[in-house]
């Protein structure tokens, strides 16, 4: 290693001479050349430290007991630096780790050391070009490895980090396919997908899913989350009164999940179980399903939840009563009230437009559940003229507030409560109807 710090002087100097500062009284301009100076500066002193740190590695055999780290009464070289720079142990061993992958990569390390290029983009570069050949590089082809080394070292001077890991995560590929398909390989043998058993009102999920499988869900969620697509769930029917979707990305994205997988089960091409198609069994009585105090339990789970979640769910696919016998023996399975048909789900679409009915709410009809205005249990019917679309979010604000739907001469219309805001009903929906309503003369009510 030739000598280091020819430019460390001179990045120091043009730092010192702004110095002592108070950044927040500089104009933007001399904020901006302050970044910068700091920045150069920083980077020649993380050369500085690895030159310093690769000495000391040198001089710290872990076999020899004359060794640098013995005398100064440590094990290893990590031991010595995090000894003599009182750092952390995992910060010293990263910086000995970081030498000896720099070391393996002469271009890399010598614009590190120089200042060219930052510690951070470097350990990307190391990092993905080890995968190369593992930590061997002496396997793969020299020329082919000094080439991208190259390639990725001018990359680094112009781009971020976070760039330069990706375009070094591409090179490192094209090396080497085999470690590649290995890697999807190792990826299939080892997927799974698991939901725990519910504790306290939730259930863990886990897994591990290959980059196929990740791409397919991600871009599912993505796609129903994203702000700037028609599938994102973000609303404000009257900006001065309601309040915009205060969920989390995180949030809505499990509700999305939830939403895949009650369209699948009521896709005709999903597997009957049982001569079924996959069905949420939820158990109440029925006076608690008519209070709609008390509590409901889904099959398969001891704990209880809100009877109104059992409500809900009726309300979206109808009833089927069980009468059970004082010693829990099933005396008479009645017949199926059902929810609202397929045609029937699309007569409603058409009416009120291909979305959830909650205003700007962009949710797609085809994820939404189809809510009673009226409810079942109080006698509200499964016709067209009593169904709206919601998507799962807001029909549970529907049933606790602080959205509210009726029905005025066939056209839906909701009204937003909460504390002093109160919006009125208004009509709702971009379908048939709100055409129609547009296209009513004067004075008139297109419902008439």
């Amino acid at each position: 290693m030739s000598k280091v710090g020819s430019a460390a002087c001179e990045a120091l100097s043009r730092l010192g001479a702004v110095l002592p500062v108070d950044p927040s009284a500089l104009t933007d301009g001399q904020l901006l050349d302050f970044v910068s100076r700091v920045e150069a500066a920083s980077r020649q002193v993380e050369a500085l430290k690895l030159a310093a740190a690769r000495a000391v590695s040198e001089r710290s055999e872990r076999d020899d007991p004359d060794s640098l780290a013995r005398r100064l009464g440590f094990r290893t070289a990590a031991g010595a630096i995090q000894g003599m720079t009182k750092s952390s142990g995992k910060e010293a061993a990263k910086l000995i780790r970081d030498v000896e992958d720099l070391a393996k990569l002469p271009q890399v390390e010598a614009a590190v050391l120089d200042g060219r290029i930052g510690r951070e983009s470097a350990a990307a570069i190391s990092g993905e070009l080890k995968k190369v050949a593992g930590k061997d590089f002496d396997r793969a082809e020299v020329r082919q490895i000094a080439a991208v080394e190259a390639e990725l070292v001018e990359l680094a001077t112009s781009v971020g980090a976070d760039e330069v890991k990706a375009r070094a995560a591409e090179k490192a590929a094209a090396l080497n396919v085999r470690a590649v398909e290995d890697q999807a390989k190792t990826a299939m043998d080892g997927r799974f997908f698991w939901i725990g058993p519910t504790v306290d009102g939730a259930a863990k999920v886990s897994g591990l899913l290959p980059a196929g499988h990740a791409a397919v869900v991600r871009g599912v969620l993505d796609g129903l989350s994203n702000p700037k697509g028609k599938k994102t769930v973000s609303f404000a029917p009257d900006p001065d009164a309601a309040p915009a979707d205060v969920r989390t990305r995180g949030q809505k994205a499990a509700d999305h999940l939830r939403d895949v997988f009650a369209t699948a089960a009521r896709s005709a091409e999903m597997p009957d179980m049982g001569g079924d198609h996959p069905t949420v069994w939820i158990s109440t009585t029925a006076a608690e399903l008519e209070s709609g105090k008390g509590l409901a339990f889904y099959a398969g789970t001891p704990e209880p939840v809100p009877v109104q979640e059992a409500r809900q769910a009726a309300c979206a696919g109808g009833i089927q009563t069980v009468i059970f016998g004082k010693d829990g023996d099933a005396l008479n399975l009645g017949l199926e009230v059902r929810g609202f048909t397929k045609r029937q789900r699309r007569a409603i679409a058409l009416r009120d437009g291909g979305t959830c009915i909650i205003p700007g709410c962009d949710v797609p009809a085809q994820w939404c559940e189809v809510h009673h205005v009226t409810p079942y249990q109080e006698g509200g019917p499964t016709d067209v003229c009593n169904g709206v679309l919601v998507c799962w979010f807001h029909h549970h604000e529907i049933d606790s507030g602080p959205w509210h739907l009726r029905m005025t001469h066939g056209t839906p219309e909701v009204r937003y409560t909460h504390g002093s805001t109160d919006t009125g009903w208004k009509p709702t929906g971009n379908g048939t109807a709100a055409r129609i309503r547009a296209a009513a003369p004067p004075g008139r009510d297109a419902g008439e």
